[in-house]
């Protein structure tokens, strides 16, 4: 783990720093894929990696179930081979409604107001939950993102002040706030949670950077030593400030959205000064940085 005063080191490949890690959590959207196809390096990296030994677990804030997901993989091209588990952010909050250990889950009731695309709304499918049409039949909202391309806060939020209004709690089930879909930025569940908060909503995240979603990970890797586990991801707010807080080193990819937000191309070494200025707002200090995740 690199110290405060380090410059975070800028890598060009995985090979550099893999020697010194068992297991790896690897976050899809911007680092394995771009919403549309996979990245073919990210993919052999990920592979590669498990031919020496190692092994990988999928880890998504995606609002849907590892199945779904899984899916999603196979019609990209991504072979199974390439990791040994998917936890998603979307199947933490289905665990927890399941297993109704947390008070705060347990007593959200039963029946939820769905907030996001058809191919989500089925995340509670087989549990004892009742989707309902209309906030006024609700006990909480289940928030998994934008119902279609383009949409705005400004589009969702005046459905959701009826649930303000009640008090209503709402479940989010991805804490991210943008993703690029292709080269389109699009809104994320984080962005609607977040401004529900902000307008005094009772609301909870699943997912990372939360540590709940860590402790998962780690018993799919059977317990593995925190110090040979590595998270991969472009997210600074979400894979790197989440690593962080579970203890275990993280490679920052910048060729997704913080290439976006800084004007250079996705496989441009990023600047240093922007690395570090950006490690040093969020209290961040990746074991690594690289542009595109390649061996």
């Amino acid at each position: 783990m690199t110290t405060p005063t380090d410059a975070v080191p800028l890598i060009s490949g995985l090979s550099s720093i893999a020697d010194a890690y068992d297991g790896l959590l690897v976050d899809l959207w911007g680092c394995l894929h771009n919403g549309i196809e996979p990245y073919a390096a990210a993919v052999g990296v990920l592979l590669r990696f498990k031919r020496r030994g190692g092994r990988v677990i999928l880890l998504s804030n995606a609002p849907r179930g590892d199945g779904p997901v899984m899916e999603q993989l196979t019609r990209m091209g991504v072979p199974d081979q390439a990791w040994d588990a998917i936890m998603t952010a979307g199947l933490a909050v289905r665990l927890e409604l399941e297993e109704g250990l947390d008070p705060w889950f347990a007593g959200l009731g039963r029946r939820y107001y769905h907030v996001g695309t058809d191919k989500d709304a089925g995340l509670l499918d087989g549990l004892d939950y009742e989707r309902v049409a209309s906030v006024a039949e609700a006990d909480f909202v289940l928030c998994c993102g934008i119902r279609r391309s383009g949409e705005t806060l400004d589009d969702i939020m005046p459905e959701l002040e009826p649930a303000l209004a009640r008090g209503l709690p709402m479940a989010c089930t991805n804490p991210d706030r943008f993703v690029l879909r292709g080269p389109l930025r699009e809104l994320c569940a984080g962005s609607i949670a977040a401004e529900y908060a902000a307008r005094g909503g009772d609301m909870r995240q699943e997912g990372k950077p939360f540590p709940a979603v860590y402790r998962r990970c780690s018993d799919l890797l059977g317990g593995m030593a925190r110090e040979k586990i590595l998270a991969i991801g472009d997210g600074i707010e979400t894979d790197i400030l989440g690593a962080r807080d579970a203890g275990i080193d993280a490679v920052w990819i910048t060729g997704g959205l913080p290439a976006n937000t800084w004007g250079v191309a996705p496989e441009a070494m990023p600047p240093q000064d922007r690395v570090t200025q950006a490690c040093a707002e969020h209290g961040v200090r990746p074991r690594a940085v690289m542009p595109l995740l390649a061996w």
